[in-house]
């Protein structure tokens, strides 16, 4: 059955794919956007210009649609104020107007760093809007996504990991022993295309089949795809902790809102970023082993890497020995 779905967040990342997938199901899609243009490459799907603090864009959205698709969000900004104000303030307001306008299902695109609301102002505004949706959501079918890391081609948020995967020395922004969830991005739109017909509701944490990873585990799959990564070096949090406070400073100065910041690093040091979710939500998950491999030849292939190593054969195998 095709459906009428209103989207945020369409020109992300994540958003991007996820629309398609959407679109791919079958179903209508209507994106809110600041620039309609950026999503000129998806001529079956509809526009509406604005953005989350535009009620009468908001209005527009949701008028006539089925289900909502709440991926917009902040990464950056300058205080808390301004994370509360994006992404708790104007969750609650699009779900005003959706329940306003009659529509029935309302999926919500959170964070696994919700679950620690005490790191930083990103995860508690997160954590507030959960909480917000929850208490409001009525008669409204409400799912809330926790998404772990994500990754995939043309993502620029994980450019350091991925240098950090194929120099001879990798330098890491965390702990050693730290465990993580991940997903790529190809199989989180799926995730998100399907719910927005199963019917489940309450909130899900999400991974690729295995909920713990490891740096190790990353390292070993790089190197079998090519990486001259040879050795990692662990950080101390205090060391990038001054060069977020620099980035903050520079920030300020220029007005404008870092991503890197204290908050960014307390969660990068937290040791626990797996899936604590048993339900699967997913069949066939882009494993790490061909994901991580795939994104890395997208970002050699756009000039963002160096070419992959080329494997050194025995010395006797050279001289034909």
């Amino acid at each position: 059955m095709s459906l009428r779905i209103a989207m945020t967040g369409a020109t992300g990342f994540a958003g991007g794919p996820m629309a398609k997938a959407i679109l791919s199901h079958g179903h209508k899609v209507k994106a809110l956007a600041r620039d309609p243009m950026r999503l000129a490459s998806m001529p079956f799907l509809h526009t509406v210009s604005g953005d989350l603090s535009d009620d009468a864009a908001l209005a527009q959205l949701v008028k006539d649609t089925d289900v909502v698709v709440h991926v917009a969000g902040s990464i950056a900004a300058r205080d808390r104020d301004e994370y509360f104000e994006v992404n708790h303030a104007s969750t609650l307001r699009l779900l005003v107007a959706a329940k306003a306008a009659g529509v029935k299902r309302f999926v919500y695109i959170s964070s696994i760093s919700a679950r620690e609301p005490q790191l930083s102002h990103y995860a508690a505004s997160k954590a507030a809007a959960e909480t917000a949706l929850q208490a409001n959501a009525g008669s409204v079918e409400l799912l809330i996504l926790r998404p772990p890391a994500i990754y995939g081609p043309a993502d620029k948020s994980t450019l350091p990991l991925m240098r950090a995967l194929v120099n001879r020395t990798g330098f890491v922004p965390g702990r050693r022993d730290a465990k993580f969830s991940l997903i790529h991005v190809d199989d989180f739109a799926n995730v998100v295309a399907t719910a927005v017909t199963n019917h489940d509701t309450g909130l899900r944490e999400l991974h690729d089949g295995t909920p713990s990873h490891s740096w190790a585990e990353l390292q070993s799959v790089a190197q079998a795809a090519g990486s001259a990564n040879r050795r990692m070096v662990y950080l101390p949090k205090s060391v990038v902790m001054v060069a977020a406070i620099g980035s903050e400073i520079l920030g300020f100065l220029k007005g404008t809102a870092p991503v890197f910041n204290r908050g960014k690093v307390h969660e990068l040091y937290h040791g626990d970023w797996t899936s604590h979710d048993q339900v699967q939500l997913r069949h066939g998950a882009i494993s790490l082993n061909v994901g991580l491999p795939s994104t890395m030849a997208w970002y050699r292939k756009a000039g963002w890497l160096p070419d992959a190593e080329p494997l050194q054969l025995h010395a006797k195998h050279r001289t034909g020995q």
